[in-house]
């Protein structure tokens, strides 16, 4: 079997095998992003451009990875700014762009407000954005970070995105 056929039957066997709930989160696709990460306590602010990695249900140990079915194949950005007032954030989700505002909470902590955002014909990978953005809205999120990732854990803890560094 020729090299280039054997990956390719590899990575397809791998693809078909597992189910999204069958992911652990202890592991990742990319061996360059670490599946865990050291906090950077000098870094106190979520400014930079983002795009999302994963979502993770930290209650039932699971993570879904950006896939051609989930997000067909667009991906989400999202750039923080708290260099003027009011701070801001904007981005696209996949096909639809959105914006807004919000304020630091606490240390690590941060709400969102005045969101604005399309919804048109985006894919499930964008809907789990919009998650996190309407639990924003009204709770607040805290986040960990390092020059190369963004975390930010919401609803009580219990869900997390992370980005990694555009």
């Amino acid at each position: 079997m020729r090299p280039g056929l054997l990956i390719i039957s590899l990575l397809l066997l791998g693809q078909l095998s597992c189910s999204d709930g069958d992911i652990d989160t202890s592991s990742t696709p990319e061996p360059s992003i670490p599946a865990s990460f050291n906090d950077d306590p000098s870094i106190t602010t979520l400014n930079g451009k983002w795009k999302v990695y994963s979502f993770e249900n930290l209650a039932s140990n699971t993570i879904e990875y950006k896939t051609l079915k989930n997000s067909r194949g667009q991906d989400i950005i999202v750039e923080f700014n708290d260099t003027k007032v009011p701070h801001g954030f904007s981005g696209i989700k996949t096909v639809n762009m959105f914006g807004g505002e919000f304020n630091y909470v606490g240390s690590r902590q941060f709400k969102l407000k005045e969101v604005i955002s399309t919804l048109a014909g985006q894919p499930w990978w964008a809907d789990e954005f919009d998650k996190f953005i309407s639990y924003g809205l009204y709770n607040e999120a805290t986040f960990i970070i390092n020059d190369e990732m963004l975390r930010i854990e919401y609803d009580y803890k219990t869900k997390r995105v992370t980005l990694i560094k555009e």
